[in-house]
């Protein structure tokens, strides 16, 4: 081999040598690019967990609020029903009870005053049949089971227009028919808290209820012609806040719990709060008449 083949053996020596370096330097490079954009990608998912894990403690002591309120409301409800069974059943309880006692010695000493005391014990029992059916409507409408959201609100709506003085018109189709058993308790309640509100906090002395059906959704809605509220209270229910009461948190839950939509609108002329469920085909029994206010 000659001096000329052995330069040219040296020059490709060298430039293979340089290609492997350049080769080299260039998988180095990618290498370290790769491990800068997995160090990048893991640092952005180790934000987005810690992003995630913020909103969701933050929703969990949302939960945790809601809940809390909720007992309460619960325990308030409780006891408010437990006051009325002991100061109004129990008090006419007492006095059946002493009636009774004065017709033992009556019918042993005077007979013709053992009618008046008869009729006397009657409307004791009236009057104790009557609070015994508003508490078993407060905790749950037996006539919803049996007949339907319209014959139970109608037999709901007599009773409450007789104790607060409010004027309330009941709007149901004649063929409204029966819905799935959740929604319509999640109507008949919403109906309850909706008229509660109404009689306590609005100044409205007149209600109006609409209840109506399509193919695809079920419609409720309860209107009044109060006061309405105040600009920030309304703003406060829009945005869902912290602030927002319980019984207007309540119905959103329960509306949600159907399936359910909850809209409330509000202003100087009144307040309409509405609910949209999607339509289903219920399991249902007979439906019994719709009501004396009914009308569509």
């Amino acid at each position: 081999m000659d001096e000329s083949d052995q330069k040219l053996l040296r020059s490709v020596a060298l430039q293979n040598a340089r290609a492997i370096l350049l080769a080299r330097e260039r998988a180095e490079r990618e290498l370290l690019s790769t491990k800068e954009a997995l160090s990048k990608a893991r640092d952005e998912l180790e934000k987005r967990v810690q992003e995630r894990t913020v909103e969701l403690e933050r929703a969990n002591e949302g939960l945790r609020d809601l809940s809390a309120r909720l007992l309460k409301l619960q325990d308030d409800e409780r006891r408010r029903l437990a006051r009325e069974l002991h100061d109004s059943a129990g008090q006419n309880l007492a006095a059946l009870a002493m009636t009774v006692a004065r017709m033992e010695d009556e019918a042993k000493r005077d007979p013709a005053q053992l009618s008046q005391t008869l009729r006397e014990a009657r409307d004791l029992i009236d009057s104790l049949s009557q609070e015994i059916r508003t508490t078993s409507y407060l905790l749950h409408p037996p006539m919803l089971d049996e007949f339907g959201l319209a014959s139970a609100l109608g037999c709901y709506l007599e009773g409450l227009e007789q104790r607060s003085g409010l004027s309330i018109q009941l709007n149901v189709p004649a063929d409204f028919g029966r819905l799935a058993p959740e929604v319509e308790l999640a109507i008949f309640r919403l109906v309850q808290e909706c008229l509660t509100n109404i009689h306590r906090h609005s100044g409205s002395k007149t209600a109006v209820i609409r209840i109506n059906r399509e193919p695809d959704k079920i419609y409720a809605e309860v209107q009044d012609h109060g006061k309405g509220m105040s600009p920030e209270r309304f703003a406060e229910v829009q945005s869902q806040g912290a602030g927002v009461g319980v019984g207007i948190r309540g119905m959103r839950e329960r509306v949600r719990q159907a399936r359910g939509e909850l809209t409330v609108d509000s202003s100087a002329l009144g307040t309409t709060i509405a609910a949209i469920f999607p339509a289903k085909t219920p399991a249902a029994k007979g439906q019994g008449p719709n009501s004396r206010h009914s009308a569509a």
